[in-house]
C-alpha cells in the first residue's frame, strides 16, 4: 500500500513539472508576433550628432557658407530627427516647394527607414532625402515636433496659405544669423587691446543690421577723428564683408577735416563721382556713415560735408541742382 501511494506522488510531481517548463507552441508564436509589432511601432529617429557636415566640400558663396557654418556649429546637431513625424513624397515636384531655392549644402548620414538602409542627405529647410540606388524618397517635416534639428520649417502652398509667415522664415533666419555673428564679432573686438592704439567705430551700411552698426578699427591716438574717417575710405576687410557690411565711397579718395565750434567740417575730393556707383542710395549711405563716424567723438556735435567743393553735393549729384560752393 505504501509503495502504491509513493508511486502516485511521483507521477503527480512529474505531471506538474512538465506543465511548468514546457510552454505551448501557440504561446511562442504569439510572443514572436508581439515582438514584431513592437519593433514596427518603435519611433524611428536619428541623432544629428551622427551626421556629417563639411561646408568646405561645397562651392558656396559667402552667404551660403555663413548659413552652413552656423548650422554646423549650432546646438541643433544634438537633436533627434524623428522620422515618424514626416510626410513622404517621391519627388520635389510633388512637394511643390515654395521655400527658398534648394540649398547647395547638406549633412550626410546613414539611416534605417522601414527596415531598409538608406544614404541620407539632410537639408537645412526640414527635408531629408533618402537614396537607395535609383530609389529616392523625400521626407518633409511640416510640424513643430520634428523641426528642431533644422534652421527653418519646410513651406508648401498649403502650409503658407495656413501660415503666411512661413514665406519669410528663411530671411528672418538669415537676419538672425547676421546679428548672431555680429554680436560675436563685437565681443571679440571689445576684448582686444592694441598697444598705443585707440579703438574707434567706423560706420558702414549693413542691410541685415540696424543703422547704428559699425566695425571696430584700432588707430593712432593722435587725430582719431581723421584716422577713423580714413578707415572708412580704406574699405572693408573680408571678415567685415562676411558680416554683411557694404562700402562705397563713390570715388572719394582724399579729404580734409577740422573741428570748429564742435562741428566736424569734412571736405572730400573725388576724381570720378561715378566710381563703383550702383544706386543713388549709396550717396545717402556714404553721408550717413561719415556723420555717424565723426559724431562718436565727444568733441563733435554735428557734421558738415562737402564733395568736390559742393556743399549740396547730394542734390547736385542726384537731382542736378545747381551746386553751392563749399563754405569751408
Amino acid at each position: 500500500m505504501k509503495k502504491l501511494i509513493f508511486l502516485l506522488v511521483i507521477i503527480t510531481i512529474q505531471a506538474c513539472s512538465d506543465n511548468t517548463v514546457q510552454p505551448s507552441m501557440s504561446n511562442i508564436s504569439n510572443s514572436n508576433n508581439l515582438n514584431s509589432e513592437l519593433e514596427t511601432n518603435v519611433p524611428q529617429s536619428l541623432k544629428m550628432s551622427q551626421s556629417r557636415l563639411n561646408c568646405a566640400q561645397f562651392n558656396l558663396d559667402s552667404i551660403d557658407n555663413m548659413v552652413c557654418t552656423y548650422w554646423k556649429d549650432s546646438r541643433k546637431f544634438k537633436a533627434n530627427i524623428n522620422i515618424q513625424d514626416y510626410e513622404t513624397f517621391s519627388s520635389l515636384i510633388e512637394v511643390n516647394e515654395l521655400s527658398p531655392v534648394e540649398y547647395n549644402f547638406f549633412a550626410t548620414t546613414k539611416i534605417n527607414y522601414k527596415s531598409k538602409s538608406y544614404q541620407a542627405k539632410i537639408f537645412p529647410n526640414s527635408r531629408v532625402q533618402l537614396l537607395d540606388g535609383n530609389k529616392v524618397l523625400n521626407l518633409i517635416c511640416s510640424k513643430e515636433s520634428c523641426s528642431e534639428p533644422f534652421l527653418w520649417g519646410f513651406a508648401t502652398e498649403s502650409t503658407i496659405k495656413a501660415n503666411p509667415m512661413l514665406a519669410d522664415v528663411m530671411m528672418n533666419k538669415l537676419s538672425y544669423i547676421y546679428n548672431y555673428n555680429y554680436k560675436k564679432y563685437l565681443r571679440d573686438k571689445n576684448s582686444q587691446v592694441v598697444r598705443n592704439k585707440v579703438a574707434v567705430k567706423v560706420y558702414f551700411n549693413n542691410p541685415y543690421l540696424d543703422d547704428t552698426s559699425y566695425v571696430t578699427r584700432f588707430v593712432d591716438k593722435a587725430a582719431p577723428l581723421k584716422n577713423a574717417i580714413q578707415e572708412y575710405l580704406n574699405g572693408l576687410t573680408i571678415e567685415e564683408k562676411n558680416l554683411g557690411f557694404e562700402s562705397n565711397s563713390f570715388g572719394n579718395n582724399s579729404f580734409t577735416v577740422k573741428i570748429k565750434d564742435n562741428i566736424a567740417k569734412t571736405h572730400f575730393t573725388a576724381n570720378d563721382l561715378t566710381t563703383n556707383l550702383r544706386s543713388s542710395q549709396q550717396v545717402i549711405d556714404f553721408s550717413h556713415s561719415i556723420r555717424m563716424t565723426a559724431e562718436q567723438f565727444n568733441s563733435v556735435d554735428a557734421t558738415e560735408i562737402c564733395v568736390n567743393n559742393s556743399y549740396n553735393y547730394q542734390m547736385a549729384f542726384l537731382a542736378n541742382e545747381e551746386s553751392i560752393d563749399c563754405p569751408f
